[in-house]
């Protein structure tokens, strides 16, 4: 019974919380992992790199605003190499010898394209890349997401096979220690007690096996929150049913309008349309201006004075004619990319239809399972308590009660694996809708 009694307190000290863990819930694993991975991180910055090539196309549709100044000091001696300078009278020629000079100008310059067929395709273009950001940063937290509350629920059925282990292991140790009383008593045998012992050992060893389990599911929910992974935790939330059905045509709906890889492939469809545009604005026609506005003086004095005032000003019109057919390939290029992305979206239509179909079914089959799993639960615990009755009576076998034992631990078992099931087939559906993994979000 000493025995029994010590391996009792030895499986609740493996249970219960090791000291200075962090108790969790799934909401904050979730919170933490969104903060800290570096997919999700990495998004952010590819969103941050489109938007800045979003305005990098808008300034196509600003003017652009220059502010020069120029100061050089030179020797011009152009007119000596004049066809003519030699029909020059000697003394004029001697009197044009050039000398140094200072020049210093400053302006202002303005360029702006009036007109262009790709400017609008261009903005519309990289308005539609910053929304394909924006989604795949919305897939990133998704999916992280969903890792972080898979990682959770399978720590929680770790401990929870450790928990069901350790109660096998304290009902075989009982049965073990009424085996040899009985055995002292003269009414069991010593192979009754041999295979009670050779029970409890293999009970013993599933439970470190499942303890070695809940070790490693610990440290992956710590890696997904990107820090130690030797960090303590306590969690906080269980393994619970919660009702979650959905027709299989509803969810395909929802998941086609909220899904992020929806709308970043329906986003990019849209950029390379706008791109094949694009290309086919450098064979059209384009207008633009250029002005200036300054002083050039060779004294820094003369500068804001009237006369020293330099301006120009010109409206230019570029109609391409030939250019080799570079248009046309550009122009092919990106149709074909666009049809790429069309034929991206086909596949993506097929795979959320598929993904949807998963999700049905997995919780139709998780519930059925859970059902099952209940009634097996109770039909086994008291078939057990019959079998250890009869036992004591002397109207059952050590084989009966480990058998029963070995009903009920596998029916715990199996209503652990269905609730494990059903809430990573919920969490599962509603990241095929494009909802939070995590219920009630």
């Amino acid at each position: 019974m000493r025995t029994a009694t010590l391996t009792f307190a030895l499986s609740l000290a493996a249970l219960s919380p090791v000291a200075g863990a962090e108790p969790l819930s799934r909401a904050q694993v979730v919170e933490a992992a969104l903060s800290a991975n570096p997919d999700v991180v990495k998004a952010l910055e590819d969103l941050a790199i489109l938007r800045g090539r979003g305005r990098e196309a808008l300034a196509d549709a600003l003017p652009e605003v220059q502010l020069l100044g120029i100061a050089q000091r030179f020797r011009d001696p152009a007119l000596l190499n004049s066809s003519s300078f030699d029909a020059f009278p000697p003394e004029l020629r001697d009197s044009l010898a050039p000398i140094p000079a200072n020049l210093y100008d400053g302006m202002v310059t303005v360029r702006q394209t009036l007109f262009s067929f790709r400017l609008g395709a261009a903005i519309r273009a990289a308005r539609h890349a910053i929304h394909l950001g924006e989604e795949q940063v919305r897939q990133a937290r998704q999916d992280v997401a969903l890792e972080a509350v898979r990682a959770y629920d399978a720590y929680l059925l770790a401990l929870a096979k450790v928990d069901v282990a350790g109660k096998a292991l304290r009902q075989k140790e009982v049965h073990l220690e009424n085996a040899r009383n009985r055995r002292a008593a003269g009414v069991a045998t010593e192979l009754d007690v041999l295979r009670s012992q050779v029970d409890v050992e293999n009970a013993r060893a599933l439970r470190i096996r499942f303890e070695g389990e809940a070790a490693e599911a610990a440290a992956t929910i710590n890696a997904v929150m990107v820090r130690d992974v030797d960090t303590p935790i306590e969690p906080t939330d269980s393994l619970d049913y919660e009702p979650f059905d959905v027709e299989l045509q509803a969810l395909v709906k929802e998941a086609w309008a909220e899904r992020p890889e929806v709308k970043a492939a329906l986003a990019t469809e849209k950029a390379y349309e706008e791109f094949v545009t694009v290309a086919r604005a450098d064979g059209r026609p384009r207008l633009d201006f250029d002005g200036s506005f300054g002083w050039s003086v060779r004294q820094t004095g003369n500068f804001f004075e009237g006369d020293y005032q330099r301006w120009a000003a010109q409206v230019k019109l570029t109609v391409p004619l030939f250019d080799g057919w570079r248009t046309k390939g550009k122009v092919a290029q990106a149709q074909a990319e666009a049809g790429k992305r069309r034929q991206e979206t086909r596949a993506l239509d097929n795979r959320v239809r598929l993904q949807a179909q998963q999700a049905v079914t997995r919780l139709r089959s998780a519930k059925s399972l859970l059902g099952a799993a209940d009634l097996s639960v109770t039909q086994a615990r008291r078939a057990l308590e019959m079998t250890q009755a009869n036992y004591k009576a002397g109207a059952a076998t050590t084989l009966d009660v480990l058998d029963a034992q070995a009903a009920l631990t596998l029916a715990e078992s199996t209503r652990v694996e269905a609730l494990y099931a059903h809430a990573g087939a919920r969490a599962f559906a509603r990241y095929v809708m494009g909802r939070s993994p995590l219920a009630g979000n």
